[in-house]
This record gives structure tokens, C-alpha cells and sequence, in this order.
């Protein structure tokens, strides 16, 4: 273990390429809370109701619709930059701004449309993860075109744990910081810390610009995702695209409203909230990571599809327990620290598919299309979340989000075997 970890360092800190990897994972995490965890504890601590938080979780929407406006990276390039990182000077610059106008709005500042009452932070928070799903699009190209195959691997670990290290920042850091020295405050250093990803911009090495400008929007998206059908039979794709829409569903809906759940029914406060749940969380997300990644080379991607993915089914329940046995700092920590754990597991397991499924003349945008597909749950899963509290309560719903992680095993079986004729890369 010592070798491999001296092996590693050894790599980061001789190719400049991985630590601005591992700078930019840190630069997509740490806005991904601002218009989710983070933006929901405000607005629970701001007495909003359920359901206008619940439907907070619709501004993840750029997430699964990113594929729609992926292709202007590739057709146009910012005068005097080279393709991405012109490109993420944008985005970053837009972030920053998104975030800073945040920061001077409250809650209750709303505005009128269809008979709603719409908080300005909505609109702020939609500009917010349009800048973000921008820049992860720029970043996983960079990645992709930047490092070698053989280093590919390690960039993929390094930009997941800064990604990782961005969200702890953004979604624990930030509430214990909203505590003492309010939310403007917060916010203000939370578009200060972007500077860690302008500042890998700056140092990163140029990318090669071999993207040919004139592909029409048929070459783009049209033919990758009609090979996907061609490659395989209607009926097997269409099961593979429904495996990958359904395989994080459970955890897209336990995990919609945990911050409330935790402030509003359990009384935890936001400080403990922060530093406790959310930095558990990541130790767990992370030794997930790093178990799935060791056990993967011994099973067989349909074993860990299914043993992983009912693994991080069970684990919702563990929310269950909690809704009923009540306070408890040690429950709470064992069951983030679990949860996170088995969804570690599953997150690793689904990547492995997404990432064989995709043809290697057509890969980042057959990625793209697979990947989106993750966030639609997610992105809707809000008001429906909220309607199903109220009408059932917490304990309840946990068990429900457990049952709701079933189907997407049958989905698994019934490709079976395709799954098991696909090559380990």
C-alpha cells in the first residue's frame, strides 16, 4: 500500500497535467451545494415550505439536458485562448459572478409567473448550474485530451476526490460558516474559493486542438446516438438506458431533502449538520470509491451492477431507522457514513458501464448522453419527494425510496448477458 501511495504522489507531482486535474475537480464540486444542499438549508432555515424546496432540486435540470449545447465547446473557441481553456476562463468567470449575486439575495425575494410565487434565487441558481454543467462539460473533454491513457485512470481518482473535496466545502463547510457569520457572508467566500479554479486555468498545460469546428449538429449528436441503437438491438438499448436512468434513483430520492430532513424533523443544528454529516459523508463516498475500485477487479461488471446496487438500496433504510428512533449524533453519523459508503460502491459501478457502453469513435458525446440520464431522477425527484412526505411521513418514505432501488436490478438481469460479453478495458 505504502508503494503504491508513494507511486502515486510520485506521478501527481511530476505531471503537471494531473494536479491541475485534481484543482479542476475541486472547481466543478464546489458549486454543485450552492444551488443544493447548501441553497435548501437556507431556504429550510428561512421557513420556505416543503414544496418550494422540494422543487429547488429543478435546478439541477442543466445536468441531464447538457448534452443540448455540449457541442458549442467543440464548434467555437474564445479569440486568444486555446479550445478549453478559453472556455473555462468563461464559465469560471460566470460562476463567480452567479455566486456573488447569490450572496446579495435573500429567500423571500420573489416575483410573480403563472399564479406562482418564485424566489429570484430560483433563476439565480438555474444561471448557477448552467455555468457548472458548462464547466464539468469543458473539464471531462480537457481530461480526456490532456493526459495520456496510462494516466487517465489516476486523473479520473484525482478529479473526483477534488470534486469531493469542492462539495464538503460547499455543502458542510458552508453551513457551519452560515452559522456564525450568516449566509451573504458565506457565499461571498464560497465565489472567493473559485479562484482555485481559475487559478488551475492559468497553470494548465494547453490542450490539443484537433476538433474539427465545422460538425454539423447531425455529426454531433444525431449519428453517435443512432450507433448506440445500431450497435444493439432496439430492445437491449433501450433496457441499458433505463438501467442508467433508474440504478441511483433510490439514493436521488433519499437524499433530495436531507438537509431539511436532518434540520427540520430530527432538530439537528446547522453546525452539526456540516461538520458531522457532511464530512462523514465524504470518507464514505471516497472509501466507497476506493473498495469498488479493488473488488471490481475481481468481479465481473454484472456482479458488482447487481450486488452493488442492492447494497446501496438497503443502505436508504438506515434513514428510516433514524426518522423513527429520533436525535442522535452517533445514529447519524454511522447511518451518513453507510450510506455513503454503499453509494460509493454503486456510483463506481454504474461509471464502468457508461463508460464501456461508449463507443470509442463517439465518446464524449455518447457520455454525455448516458451520463445525463443519471440526473433526471434527481432533477425531478424534488416536488414529488415533498408530496410523498407529507402524505406518508419520513419513516415511510425511506422505506419506499429502498423499494424504488429494486427495478433497476431486473433491468441489470435482463441484460445479462450482453453485459458479461463486454471486455474489461
Amino acid at each position: 500500500m505504502t508503494t503504491t501511495l508513494k507511486y502515486y504522489f510520485n506521478r501527481i507531482t511530476k505531471t503537471k497535467a494531473l494536479f491541475v486535474i485534481f484543482l479542476l475537480g475541486f472547481s466543478s464540486g464546489l458549486p454543485v451545494a450552492l444551488a443544493g444542499g447548501a441553497l435548501q438549508a437556507w431556504f429550510t432555515e428561512a421557513g420556505l415550505s416543503l414544496k418550494t424546496i422540494g422543487a429547488a432540486s429543478l435546478l439541477a435540470l442543466p445536468h441531464t439536458l447538457r448534452v443540448l449545447w455540449a457541442m458549442l465547446f467543440d464548434h467555437y473557441k474564445i479569440p486568444g485562448f486555446d479550445r478549453r481553456r478559453g472556455w473555462l476562463f468563461v464559465t469560471q468567470i460566470g460562476l463567480v459572478l452567479s455566486i456573488v449575486t447569490m450572496a446579495f439575495m435573500t429567500p423571500l425575494q420573489s416575483f410573480h409567473m403563472a399564479g406562482l410565487m418564485i424566489p429570484w434565487m430560483f433563476v439565480s441558481g438555474l444561471i448557477l448550474m448552467f455555468f457548472s454543467t458548462s464547466q464539468d462539460i469543458v473539464i471531462n473533454a480537457y481530461q480526456i485530451e490532456v493526459l495520456s491513457k496510462e494516466e487517465q485512470g489516476l486523473g479520473a481518482s484525482l478529479y473526483v476526490m477534488g470534486w469531493r473535496i469542492g462539495v464538503i466545502i460547499s455543502g458542510g463547510l458552508s453551513l457551519v460558516l452560515a452559522q456564525f457569520y450568516g449566509w451573504h457572508t458565506t457565499y461571498l467566500l464560497m465565489a472567493l474559493l473559485m479562484g482555485v479554479g481559475i487559478f488551475a486555468t492559468v497553470i494548465a498545460p494547453h490542450s490539443p486542438d484537433k476538433m474539427i469546428s465545422g460538425k454539423n449538429l447531425m455529426e454531433a449528436v444525431v449519428i453517435p446516438f443512432l450507433e448506440f441503437f445500431q450497435r444493439y438491438q432496439f430492445k437491449t438499448a433501450l433496457i441499458f438506458l433505463l438501467l442508467i436512468m433508474t440504478y441511483k434513483m433510490g439514493d436521488a430520492f433519499a437524499l433530495n431533502l436531507n438537509s431539511t430532513f436532518l434540520l427540520r424533523h430530527i432538530g439537528f443544528d446547522l453546525a452539526t449538520v456540516g461538520l458531522v454529516n457532511k464530512t462523514v459523508s465524504f470518507a464514505g463516498s471516497v472509501l466507497g470509491g476506493i473498495t469498488a475500485g479493488v473488488l471490481m477487479l475481481r468481479l465481473s461488471l454484472y456482479r458488482a451492477l447487481m450486488i452493488f446496487g442492492l447494497i446501496q438500496g438497503v443502505a436508504n433504510l438506515g434513514y428510516a431507522i433514524m426518522a423513527y428512533v429520533g436525535k442522535s449524533v452517533i445514529l447519524l453519523v454511522a447511518v451518513a457514513f453507510t450510506e455513503n459508503f454503499c453509494s460509493g460502491l454503486g456510483t463506481i459501478a454504474i461509471m464502468a458501464l457508461m463508460m464501456r457502453l461508449s463507443h470509442m469513435k463517439f465518446t464524449a458525446t455518447q457520455y454525455a448522453l448516458l451520463s445525463g440520464l443519471i440526473f433526471i431522477p434527481q432533477t425531478f425527484a424534488g416536488p414529488i419527494v415533498a408530496a410523498m412526505v407529507e402524505s406518508i411521513g419520513w419513516g415511510l418514505f425511506f422505506v419506499w425510496c429502498f423499494i424504488l432501488s429494486l427495478p433497476t436490478l431486473l433491468f441489470v438481469y435482463a441484460n445479462k448477458n450482453v453485459i458479461l460479453q463486454m471486455k474489461k478495458e
